[in-house]
């Protein structure tokens, strides 16, 4: 009778799915395995996500880094006529010495403004580098470098330190005395620093600065597109 097989079916089918059936607890421990192995593959992404993120983070910080000290030293170069290896290689000594790269920069453009003025005959002006023993012929022909060692030589041979102190705010402005521990030994100190930079690998190239340059300029220019890209959306 059809009646009867399918009630026989539906029995059958009902006893098969049963909670004790046999069929029906494999089924939850694959359930149950599948699950966990979702779980761990999902486990196994954050992770992998995570150790992604640790590893590029300090990626873009060091590039970020790297752009923004090769951008400041090529900027500082074009300013001053200093190398981009002298600056960074002064840039070590500074700091040694408790001063930062701003206080070298405004001590190295004030420097130049003095002897621009004693050319000129501002008395202030050669008056601080008479007090060096110096005049403007001595400073003439020398490239901005040199003339830095030059005073420095000087600075160091004046044995009051008021006076020294006094001068060298005079030549290098409020800064100027900051960087009185790096001049202290004047050029042969300097120098000494300098080689210390060079052997540690401080030393930063004129072609890597110009690069971070570029790069740094680049970046600078992209995200003003972006900014734009967002203002005009």
């Amino acid at each position: 009778m059809p009646q009867a097989g399918a009630i026989r079916a539906g029995r059958a089918f009902v006893e098969l799915f049963a909670d004790d059936s046999k069929l029906v607890r494999g089924l939850k421990r694959a359930q149950a395995k599948l699950k966990a192995f979702g779980e761990s593959v999902r486990n196994m992404g954050l992770k992998l996500a995570g150790l992604g993120a640790a590893i590029v983070a300090p990626l873009v910080a060091s590039t970020k880094v790297f752009a923004k000290m090769g951008d400041d030293l090529a900027k500082m170069s074009a300013r001053t006529g200093f190398s981009v290896e002298t600056l960074s290689e002064l840039g070590f000594a500074a700091d040694l010495s408790g001063a930062s790269m701003e206080d070298l920069e405004k001590s190295i453009r004030r420097m130049q403004a003095t002897i621009v003025d004693a050319a000129q005959g501002l008395s202030t002006a050669t008056d601080a580098l008479t007090v060096l023993g110096l005049s403007v012929e001595d400073m003439a022909g020398l490239s901005p470098e040199q003339q830095f060692k030059l005073i420095a030589d000087r600075l160091a041979e004046i044995e009051d330190p008021t006076l020294r102190a006094a001068t060298a705010m005079d030549v290098f402005g409020r800064s100027g005395t900051k960087l009185l521990p790096m001049l202290s030994g004047g050029a042969a100190g300097i120098e000494e620093l300098q080689e210390q930079a060079r052997r540690l690998g401080l030393t930063i190239s004129t072609e890597d600065a110009k690069a971070a340059e570029r790069f740094s300029d680049d970046l600078s220019v992209m995200w003003k597109v972006i900014k734009q890209g967002v203002f005009v959306v």
